[in-house]
């Protein structure tokens, strides 16, 4: 290994807080204006700030829901606990939600919107393909429909929220004081469309209705289950209604 190697890897791994400042201490000028330990702790402080920025802009509500104080601890704890191991800062606070339920589980609420505001982030994120309109429907044979079935695009996410992270959500994005935490179980839908990421309460039924869907039911299949609850007539129906809605919301891939 070169010296200029050698250097660099003693220098991340200090940054990562692998190795002492003394390893590297020897690389650096040592003088009374600023001492060796100072230049180092420089560079130590200003990676966590960099990465403390980028996770105050992946969860602006998690970071007013907590106030400065107690995010600025989550966060330290959360870059200690997990290094950075990717090129791109997007990814830097993907394990978010879970090391809030550990270190932060007297305040549940928190880890559940770390999921909601990674949900959206990804939601924006994701790749961008066409989605089918109801005219393309339009010249299937009725008789072939039972066997339709149907892609999702990539931005579709499920969550079932426990919490009432969505109040809470949209009284901080409002600027107002947001509801006092209460646990609830809301199935929620979120995904992308014209270039913002959405969401929406569902109920039951439809949030039973995707799940299937998604994992490669049929519009046949569809109708039967939701015969389960209503007559044959009526199940066709709310089956149109469920895809005539996720359409219109450009959630279905055009295959």
């Amino acid at each position: 290994m070169s010296q200029l190697s050698k250097l660099q890897t003693d220098f991340q791994s200090y940054l990562l807080g692998n190795t002492d400042a003394d390893d590297l201490k020897k690389y650096i000028v040592d003088d009374e204006t600023i001492g060796a330990s100072k230049r180092v702790g420089i560079y130590f402080d200003a990676y966590r700030l960099r990465i403390l920025e980028t996770l105050q802009t992946h969860y602006p509500k998690l970071h007013a829901l907590l106030g400065d104080d107690l995010f600025e601890k989550s966060a330290r704890s959360y870059i200690n606990a997990f290094p950075s191991e990717h090129r791109n800062m997007r990814w830097v606070g993907n394990e978010m939600t879970g090391h809030l339920s550990e270190t932060l589980s007297e305040h549940p609420v928190a880890a559940e919107m770390a999921r909601f505001e990674w949900a959206l982030g990804l939601a924006f994120d994701a790749a961008d393909k066409p989605t089918i309109t109801i005219n393309d429907l339009a010249s299937i044979p009725f008789e072939s429909w039972g066997e339709l079935t149907f892609k999702f695009h990539p931005s579709v996410q499920l969550l079932n929220i426990e919490w009432n992270i969505i109040p809470i959500w949209q009284a901080l994005d409002e600027d107002v004081v947001p509801p006092a935490p209460s646990q609830t179980h809301t199935p929620c839908l979120v995904w992308r469309e014209d270039l913002n990421s959405h969401y929406r309460s569902i109920d039951a039924a439809e949030f039973d209705a995707l799940q299937l869907v998604m994992g490669g039911a049929s519009f046949g299949d569809l109708c039967e289950h939701c015969q389960l609850q209503r007559n044959a007539e009526e199940a066709t129906q709310q089956a149109a209604n469920f895809l005539a809605a996720w359409i219109n919301a450009e959630l279905l891939l055009k295959v």
